[in-house]
């Protein structure tokens, strides 16, 4: 007999109040003492915690060095990004019709309502069910030669999605590529890290990401013209170095708080090294999850050359687990001590705040035929990043409490 599960009295694989999980953000006293407390106390005592904002000014210069772009743009969340990416790669005053943006039906809201905040209808579409990004075919097959203007494909969970296919895809078109990169600080497609790879990319720095300064965000690109678009909406309309009270565009107030840009430049000190420990951690637990029949780990295309794991998505065939059912899975997961969710319970499309939208203005949203969407919402799990910053013990744990739920359930 197998071992009792713990949802039904038994001892967990991981007793996760002796034995916890890395915590998240990542904080010691050492890094307090020697970098974070001096970088926001040289804010506090400069008396400059706004404009000119040196200090988001330098968080932008080194976050383009990294991403591998021309500029970058600080900015106080991810949402904003993108809505200032679209307004920059689309040349957007915000109230006229802005057409329409293809945007794929498995992703975080932010990606819906940025665009629809510019006043951009939505095409929603379908996935590549392997690595969850969106299906460069289902973006052709969208395509309204008289509404579409761009294309937001989203680097999902930290993959990169098919960049030199959307790409081909926006060239034969004349559309602009906004990368969605939320969830994917230090992926890279062939070698080229995200957010380098369209006409303009947005980030999120919100608490769960791999980056983070609670709130925050950031756009890249390498063209001049989105740049100075960017930083007008970021910036009331100047001009980047223009005089202050010259508004040549019509902009808003985003500008970030200089405390989280000081955050900000000692976290991305050690992104790399995290990203290749999360990298080496997700092989090594996808190697032994292979093993266990009715588990599919994530499959990392040819073209992803570095993954964010932002988050560890598995897919449940609960035909391979005695036919009990994904939350019932998940229940004696995390009652193993195996923190898990089960993601995107249904296409963005579906949600009640887009269903509202859709039935009030008709015409301002498509949905297109979805599958691959409705399948992969109804299988998924996913572990966290933090968890891939563990140890190979605290990966050892996920395969035993997974393989014992896989014994109880077949008994």
């Amino acid at each position: 007999m197998p071992d009792k599960l713990a949802v039904e009295g038994g001892t967990p694989v991981r007793d996760t109040s002796k034995n916890p999980w890395v915590a998240w953000p990542h904080t010691d006293e050492e890094e307090w003492q020697t970098k974070v407390e001096p970088a926001l106390r040289e804010v506090y005592l400069s008396r400059t915690e706004g404009l000119p904002g040196p200090k988001s000014t330098a968080f932008g210069q080194r976050f383009a060095e990294y991403c591998g772009t021309e500029y970058a743009i600080c900015m106080p969340h991810g949402t904003d990004a993108i809505s200032a990416a679209i307004t920059g790669a689309l040349d957007l005053d915000g109230f006229g019709d802005s057409g329409e943006i293809i945007v794929p039906n498995y992703t975080f809201i932010a990606t819906a309502s940025a665009a629809l905040d510019r006043r951009c209808s939505i095409a929603f579409v379908d996935i590549d069910p392997d690595n969850f990004t969106v299906d460069p075919r289902a973006i052709e097959e969208a395509i309204d030669p008289d509404r579409t203007r761009a294309i937001l494909p989203v680097h999902l969970l930290g993959h990169p999605a098919n960049m030199g296919e959307i790409m081909r895809i926006a060239d034969k078109h004349g559309l602009k590529v906004i990368e969605d990169c939320a969830q994917a600080h230090g992926a890279e497609y062939e070698g080229r890290k995200v957010g380098s790879l369209g006409h303009v990319g947005a980030f999120s720095f919100q608490s769960s990401k791999n980056l983070t300064s609670g709130e925050g965000g950031a756009v890249t690109t390498d063209d001049r013209d989105i740049h100075d678009r960017v930083h007008a909406f970021m910036n009331v309309g100047r001009r980047p170095g223009g005089a202050r009270w010259e508004y040549p565009r019509l902009g808003w107030n985003y500008r970030p708080s200089e405390y989280l840009a000081a955050l900000l430049i000692v976290r991305l000190e050690v992104l790399e090294t995290q990203t290749l420990r999360r990298n080496q951690n997700a092989d090594y637990l996808t190697e032994a999850l292979t093993e266990i029949e009715g588990i599919i780990p994530p499959r990392k295309n040819p073209w992803a050359t570095k993954h964010a794991y932002h988050l560890y998505p598995m897919k449940y065939q609960q035909e391979h687990f005695g036919g009990r059912s994904r939350d019932e899975f998940t229940a004696a997961l995390r009652a193993e001590g195996i923190p898990c969710t089960s993601g995107y319970g249904a296409p963005l499309s579906q949600e009640a705040g887009l269903s509202y939208i859709a039935q009030k203005y008709p015409g301002l949203i498509r949905v297109l035929p979805c599958p691959h969407v409705e399948k992969v919402c109804q299988e998924s799990v996913w572990l966290y990043q933090n968890m891939m910053l563990g140890s190979r013990k605290d990966m050892d744990d996920i395969v035993e409490a997974i393989s014992k739920i896989h014994k109880a359930f077949n008994a």
